[in-house]
């Protein structure tokens, strides 16, 4: 195996969390909010059955090809020659997918830090990245758990900060436009929970593999509850006026004042983004660079490491022009492309291996 190190179930639950909400606390509001408006909390739950039929896919992958990743399970499923060309769509999809998670902190921390090139705010995320994937799952995951605590703990004093301001009221008349709006406002985050599907590249390393389907679904129940709690804190202070702004959670940032002391927080905000961003951008960095080694049959990944990172800062730059077309990808084009090759295109795999296991069994009952 390219991977010798072995994780708990916890630590990848614990390592996806921030993967599947970081984007999601950030910009969350605004895109339910534009569609739900006060049935933006209802929009996760929605969202989240596409996050827990992810899970349920790649374990049942998994325990048709046990250590395996879904690239190696494609060779598997669709033969050598086929499975290779759908694998190297894979490994393609995956790497746009890293440097468009890269364009998006860059353009973010760009804000604040203006006369910065977006090319230096790249190269060091992903060269603080590399060190992690160069390391391998156990410092993938293990970076991600030492991080979770200030990943969620400055995200729940600022709700408890903010907490006497919160008019519940908002959100009434609850479904008071029917089902429509709240489902219209999961088309968005049902791509964000589709990314579960990368617990594949987990589930071989795991030490305690019986865990892992519960680990997987534990963690979109987090994730869900995460979003409704934002989405319900940040519409119970700003009302109508969440679908009309950018960043929902930075303007509650700046929001807080206590006795003149704790003000202006949107730094801490910020610092919750760097650290959801770098685990993100460090597992989709690792998955592309364990996929392509194991695409190309390589004994070891390392030597990869560097120049697949370079492809994903001058990827982050391509056809990427400005920060309205990275939002309008990630509104629309982002979510639909993580649906079919997190989702639905694994579906389709894993019928088509029921499929040929039902037929050679038939054929053994008939040659028998």
């Amino acid at each position: 195996m390219l991977e010798t190190g072995k994780i708990s179930a916890l630590q990848m639950g614990l390592t996806i969390y921030p993967v599947l909400m970081s984007t999601a606390m950030l910009a969350g509001p605004n895109v339910m909010a534009k569609e739900a408006m006060n049935d933006l909390w209802i929009s996760p739950i929605w969202a989240s059955l596409i996050g827990f039929a992810c899970v349920i896919i790649a374990h049942q992958l998994h325990e048709k090809y046990p250590q395996k990743t879904i690239i190696e399970q494609i060779e598997g499923i669709l033969g050598k020659l086929f499975g290779k060309v759908v694998g190297f769509f894979y490994l393609f999809f995956f790497l746009q997918l890293s440097a468009f998670i890269v364009r998006e902190y860059a353009d973010f921390i760009a804000i604040f830090l203006k006369d910065t090139p977006l090319s230096v705010i790249s190269g060091v995320l992903v060269l603080v990245s590399a060190m992690a994937v160069t390391g391998g799952v156990e410092v993938v995951v293990r970076s991600a758990q030492f991080f979770f605590p200030l990943f969620v703990i400055p995200l729940l004093i600022m709700i408890g900060l903010i907490f006497p301001d919160l008019e519940p009221q908002n959100i009434f008349p609850i479904l008071g436009n029917g089902l429509l709006p709240s489902l219209k406002g999961a088309m968005t985050p049902q791509g964000w929970f589709s990314e579960v599907f990368l617990i594949s590249f987990f589930l071989p390393f795991l030490a305690d593999e019986k865990k892992g389907k519960r680990s997987g679904m534990v963690t979109v129940g987090f994730v869900m509850i995460s979003m409704c709690i934002v989405n319900l804190v940040t519409y119970f202070l700003m009302g109508d006026a969440t679908g009309r702004i950018l960043f929902p959670v930075m303007d509650t940032a700046r929001y807080i004042s206590v006795a003149d002391f704790f003000e202006n927080l949107e730094s801490g905000v910020m610092a919750i983004w760097v650290i959801g961003a770098y685990v993100k951008v460090s597992v989709f960095y690792y998955v592309t660079v364990l996929g392509t080694a194991q695409w190309l049959k390589l004994t070891t990944y390392r030597p990869i490491v560097l120049p697949i990172g370079l492809l994903i800062v001058v990827f982050s730059f391509w056809g990427l022009p400005n920060f309205a077309v990275v939002g309008d990808l990630h509104l629309f084009t982002i979510p639909v492309v993580l649906f079919l090759f997190c989702c639905f295109f694994p579906a389709i795999l894993l019928v088509i291996s029921a499929w040929k296991k039902n037929n050679t069994a038939y054929k053994g009952v008939r040659s028998g």
